[in-house]
């Protein structure tokens, strides 16, 4: 979905904060692969707030401690994972 579909659910300076956290993630991921390699971070204007292996912790800790509003949170890991979304289908057996 491009930003401008985006837009459409999301407030447009929501998706602004949330690119240009991105845009910081990537920018220093060579660090944060040094230190957290298979982590998850919380991650806000170049700075790791917290980190775990589990995220839903981190989650919990981050939004008690800054309220609960967007804060990008990122497994930091050197390939990017593949997402595979399953469905109901037929084998060729079947049909």
């Amino acid at each position: 979905m491009t930003q401008e579909e985006l837009s459409q659910y999301i407030d447009r300076d929501r998706l602004e904060y949330l690119d240009r956290q991105q845009s910081l993630f990537e920018a220093t991921k060579p660090e944060l692969l040094k230190n957290y390699l298979n982590q998850y971070v919380a991650f806000e204007d170049g700075q790791v707030l917290d980190h775990d292996w589990d995220d839903r912790a981190m989650a919990e800790r981050v939004y008690h401690k800054y309220g609960y509003r967007d804060i990008l949170m990122q497994w930091v890991t050197v390939e990017e994972p593949v997402y595979h979304v399953g469905g109901a289908f037929r084998s060729p057996i079947d049909a």
